[in-house]
């Protein structure tokens, strides 16, 4: 199998794994549903990257990994893919990697606003102390899946340019 479609099928992988991480962490994450109970500006919980989507957005992401992945694994496997499938994966792979980006910060501005609420909560008394909330590890993973994939892409480019040689 070309490296390059080994390159973009790994981040593809690695993408969707860091799909499946928290978008933010807490240590008062436990309490979160009794202040939702009580306060609904509270979220219930802190959702994965995943669950941070809307659902349109979770449709566009799953149709642009089973394109990169069917472009990947398309025969034949041992050479780069054709110029075509390899700007394909390049730009979805930079468009997921953009996307992911763009959710991080929503995500860093949402991890401030609960830290503000912890805050608040705790002046009036409705939780022991005011928490930190930062976003987790799961968009450096996506973002690091996405720009293998554009890699993948740029390496099928590559070698694509070398078999025209």
């Amino acid at each position: 199998m070309h490296i390059g479609r080994i390159v973009a099928i790994v981040g593809a992988l690695i993408g969707v794994v860091g799909l499946f991480f928290k978008g933010a962490t807490s240590d008062g994450e436990s309490l979160l549903p009794a202040l939702n109970q009580a306060n609904p500006a509270f979220p219930d919980g802190l959702p994965t990257v995943w669950g941070g989507l809307d659902t349109l957005a979770q449709v566009l992401v799953v149709i642009a990994i089973v394109i990169v992945v069917v472009l990947a694994v398309r025969p034949p496997i041992k050479v780069a893919q054709d110029r075509n499938a390899a700007l394909v994966t390049s730009v979805l792979g930079v468009a997921l990697m953009v996307y992911a980006v763009v959710k991080l910060i929503e995500a860093r501005d949402d991890a401030s606003a609960l830290q503000d609420a912890f805050a608040q909560a705790a002046a009036g008394g409705a939780v022991p102390q005011a928490f930190t909330v930062s976003t987790g590890v799961g968009f450096l993973v996506v973002i690091i899946g996405t720009a293998l994939v554009a890699l993948g892409g740029v390496l099928g480019l590559m070698g694509n340019s070398d078999q025209d040689a």
